[in-house]
C-alpha cells in the first residue's frame, strides 16, 4: 500500500493531476490519497467574512469555521481532485474520514484553551481503505473526521495521512510539498533519521509548514511504515527527495508522541486546576535544555521558576542522589543524620547565621519564620501585644495562610480570607511609608531584596539599611526572604551582601537542593534560643537524600569563580536586552540571573511566541518579562536566546498593530 498526501493548493496545477494520475496507473501498489486545503479555507473564510480566531496564538475550529472548513475540503478540493484523476484516467473516489467512519477522533486537548473542534485521530477503519482499493478505487480523502461523541471535527492532513500509513501497514509514504525535501546548506539532505530531524527543528532549519510533516513522518516510520519521503511533484517518480528512517531515539518519541494528548486530557480529569500550563509535556533535560514528549528541544529560561542551579541532570547532582537512595532516604527528625548536620554547618559557616531550621519549601520557611519571630517577641518583651508583621507592596511569600496573609496581591489573598491577622503592608523603597507601619507593636519585618513574582524589584541599599535601623529602634526582626534570589541568583552567594545589611532571620528553598523539596529558615543565636522542642517540626524536612543534593549544589554555587561568572552572564543579559529596544519596552531591572524587563503592554504573546520557537520564558506580573535561567547558563546560550526574545517581540508588535 502506498499512501500520498498531498496539499490543497496543488489541484490546480493540471500539470501535476497528470504526472500524479501517471504515477498511480503505472504503479502496481494500491495507492490512497490524503489532502488538505489550509489557503482554500482561509481563503473563503475571508470571502464570507468569517473570522480566523487564535488564542494565545493557537488557531480555533468554531462551528462556522468547521461548516466552511467541510466545504472546502470534502466539497470543492475533494470533488477538484477526483475530477481531475479521472480526467487522467484513474478510477478514483472521493471519501471523507467521516464516511464510513474511517477516521474516529477525540477532541485534541490543550491545558489551557478549547481548540473548538479540532480532532486527532484514535482508530482508523482500515477496511474502508481495503474494500475500495480491492475492486481498484483509488481512495482520495478529506482529513474532516467523526469525534467518539458524534460531532464532525478538522484533523491535521499530516497526521490523517501519518495514522492512515500506520493502521494499513503501508510500504511507503509519501508526503508531496512545494519543496524538494529537506533543504540543508542549499542542498536537499537525502536521508535522515528522526534524532537528526528533531535537531534540525530545533536549530530552525526545519521550520514552519514543513514541521508537522516533519513529526509526521517520524510518528509514522517508527511505527512500521517502511518508507517515508518528502518530496516535490518531480519527487513523486524519481528516487529524489528526502527519505526518513527510524533510529532508538524515535520509537521513544513517537511513543511519547502519542501519550502527549493523553497526558494532557489525563491531567484534564484527574488534577485539581490550580494551574494552566501550556502543552508541551517534559519528558527529560540536559544542562539549560529541556525536551518535550515529541522530542523537541526548549532553551530553559525558566529554571522551574529559578529552581534547577545547576541545569538538568547534572552529573555530579545525579550520582550524589542515586548513591544517597541506595543508602538512606528517611529516617524523620526524630533521629540523627550526617547529611543533615553537614548542609547545616555550610549554611551557617558561609552566612550570617547561626542555626538553620529546615523545612520543605519556601512558604514553609516563611511559616517558620513568622513562628519564630512571635516567639522571640514573646521571650523578649512583656507585652503580648508585640506580634505585628510588617511586608511590602509586591510582595509574594508563599500560599500557604500566613505567608499568604503576608502576601500583597488580592488576587491570592481575597479567596481564602480571613488570613493569618496582624500584617500590614508598606511601600517598598518608600522609607517614610515604612516608617508608619513600622512600631513598638511590630515583632518582624518580612522583606525580598529583590521581589521576583511581584515584578523582579530590588530593594535599594538605602531603603534595606533604612529598615535595619527601624528594626534596631522598635525591637523587631528584620526577615530576608530570599526563596528566589538567594543562593548566588542576584551575582552574590546571598542577595543580602549586594547592600551589605544582615538580617536577623533568612528564608531559603528554590534553588538549594537542585529540584528537590527543600526549605531553610536560617537564624542568629538570640533568635534561635527562644525556640524550644516541640515549639516546631517537619516529618520529611532534611532528609538525607535532599540535604546531600543540596550540598552539592552549595559547594558549586559557592565558589567564588561561579558566583563571578553569574554575574558576568547577567550583565551581559541585560546588555542584550538594552539593545533590543523595542518601543513597548519600558525598564530592564535586577540582578544577577534575576532580571525583570517591564513592557508597556502584556506579554502572554511574547510567551507564547517564544516557546513555539524553542525559548521557555515566564512572566513576573501581566506584562514583566522575567528571566531567571540555570545559573549554568553560558553567553552563548544567552545570545540564543535573546534572538528568539527578538523575534517574538517583533511577532507581539505586529499583532498589536494587526
Amino acid at each position: 500500500m502506498k499512501i500520498l498526501k498531498i496539499g490543497g493548493d496543488q489541484i490546480d496545477d493540471s500539470a501535476f493531476l497528470k504526472l500524479l494520475a501517471s504515477v498511480i496507473i503505472n504503479n502496481d501498489t494500491p495507492t490512497a490519497i490524503v489532502h488538505g486545503g489550509g489557503k482554500g479555507i482561509a481563503e473563503l473564510q475571508h470571502r464570507l467574512g468569517i473570522e480566523i480566531a487564535h488564542v494565545e496564538g493557537l488557531r480555533v475550529t468554531d462551528p462556522a469555521s468547521l461548516e466552511v472548513a467541510e466545504m472546502v475540503l470534502s466539497g470543492l478540493i475533494n470533488k477538484k481532485l477526483v475530477a481531475g484523476l479521472i480526467a487522467a484516467g484513474v478510477d478514483a473516489l472521493g471519501i471523507s474520514g467521516i464516511d464510513r467512519g474511517l477516521f474516529r477522533c477525540s477532541k485534541k486537548a490543550h491545558p489551557s484553551i478549547d481548540l473548538g473542534l479540532v480532532g486527532e485521530i484514535k482508530d482508523v477503519r482500515s477496511e474502508v481503505v481495503h474494500d475500495l482499493v480491492r475492486s481498484n478505487i483509488t481512495p482520495v480523502i478529506s482529513p474532516i473526521s467523526l469525534g467518539t461523541d458524534g460531532k464532525h471535527y478538522n484533523v491535521n492532513a499530516d497526521e490523517a495521512a501519518a495514522a492512515l500509513a500506520v493502521a494499513l501497514k503501508a510500504e511507503e509514504l509519501f508526503f508531496i510539498s512545494n519543496v524538494p525535501g529537506i533543504i540543508q546548506d542549499q542542498r536537499v539532505v537525502t536521508t535522515i533519521n528522526s534524532e537528526e530531524a528533531i535537531e534540525l527543528i530545533d536549530k530552525k532549519v526545519i521550520k514552519s509548514g514543513m514541521v508537522p510533516k516533519i513529526l509526521s513522518a517520524i510518528q509514522a516510520v517508527t511505527n512500521g511504515v517502511q518508507q517515508v519521503r518528502i518530496v516535490d511533484s518531480q519527487g513523486l517518480s524519481t528516487d529524489s527527495g528526502t527519505t526518513i528512517i527510524s533510529d532508538g531515539l524515535s520509537n521513544e518519541i513517537a511513543s511519547a508522541q502519542m501519550r502527549t494528548s493523553d497526558v494532557v486530557a489525563a491531567e484534564a480529569k484527574f488534577v485539581v486546576p490550580t494551574y494552566s500550563r501550556p502543552l508541551p509535556v517534559f519528558t527529560h533535560g540536559k544542562g539549560a535544555y529541556l525536551f518535550d514528549a515529541e522530542g523537541r528541544r526548549y532553551l530553559d529560561f525558566a529554571a522551574g521558576i529559578a529552581v534547577t542551579a545547576l541545569g538538568h541532570s547534572d552529573k555530579e547532582w545525579v550520582e550524589a542522589v542515586s548513591n544517597q537512595a541506595g543508602k538512606l532516604t528517611h529516617v524523620s527528625n526524630l533521629y540523627h543524620t550526617e547529611p543533615h548536620v553537614e548542609l547545616a554547618q555550610r549554611l551557617t559557616e558561609n552566612s550570617f547565621a547561626d542555626r538553620v531550621y529546615f523545612c520543605n519549601s519556601g512558604t514553609e520557611a516563611n511559616e517558620a519564620a513568622f513562628k519564630f519571630a512571635r516567639k522571640w517577641a514573646r521571650s523578649r518583651h512583656s507585652t503580648q501585644e508585640k506580634t505585628g508583621i510588617v511586608a511590602f507592596e509586591g510582595s509574594f511569600h508563599g500560599r500557604t495562610i500566613g505567608s499568604l496573609a503576608a502576601t500583597s496581591k488580592s488576587k491570592y489573598r481575597s479567596p481564602f480570607e480571613p488570613l493569618m491577622p496582624g500584617v500590614n503592608f508598606a511601600t517598598l523603597n518608600d522609607v517614610a511609608s515604612a516608617k508608619k507601619v513600622i512600631t513598638k507593636e511590630t515583632c518582624a519585618v518580612i522583606v525580598e531584596p529583590i521581589q521576583g513574582e511581584g515584578g523582579v524589584n530590588p530593594a535599594s541599599k538605602d531603603f534595606l539599611s533604612k529598615l535595619r535601623e527601624l528594626c534596631d529602634q522598635n525591637q523587631a526582626l528584620l526577615i530576608f526572604d530570599e526563596v528566589q534570589c538567594g543562593l548566588g541568583r542576584s551575582g552574590n552567594l546571598w542577595a543580602y551582601q549586594n547592600s551589605g545589611v544582615k538580617p536577623d532571620v533568612m528564608t531559603l528553598a528554590k534553588p538549594l537542593a537542585g529540584g528537590l523539596p527543600i526549605g531553610a529558615t536560617l537564624v542568629t543565636e538570640e533568635v534561635a534560643q527562644t525556640i524550644q522542642p516541640g515549639d516546631h517540626g517537619s516529618t520529611f524536612a532534611a532528609g538525607p537524600l535532599v540535604c546531600k543534593a543540596a550540598q552539592v549544589v552549595f559547594d558549586r554555587v559557592s565558589q567564588p569563580d561561579f558566583i563571578r561568572n553569574v554575574s558576568n552572564t547577567g550583565e551581559y543579559l541585560k546588555q542584550r536586552l538594552m539593545e533590543l529596544e523595542p518601543q513597548q519596552l519600558v525598564e530592564i531591572r535586577g540582578s544577577g540571573l534575576l532580571i525583570g524587563a517591564e513592557f508597556s503592554c502584556a506579554i502572554d504573546p511574547l510567551i507564547q511566541a517564544a516557546a513555539e520557537r524553542g525559548l521557555l520564558l515566564i512572566s513576573a506580573g501581566e506584562n514583566i518579562l522575567r528571566l531567571c535561567p540555570p545559573l549554568i547558563i553560558t553567553m552563548e546560550q544567552v545570545d540564543e536566546a535573546i534572538e528568539i526574545i527578538d523575534e517574538s517581540i517583533n511577532i507581539m508588535e505586529m499583532g498589536r498593530v494587526q
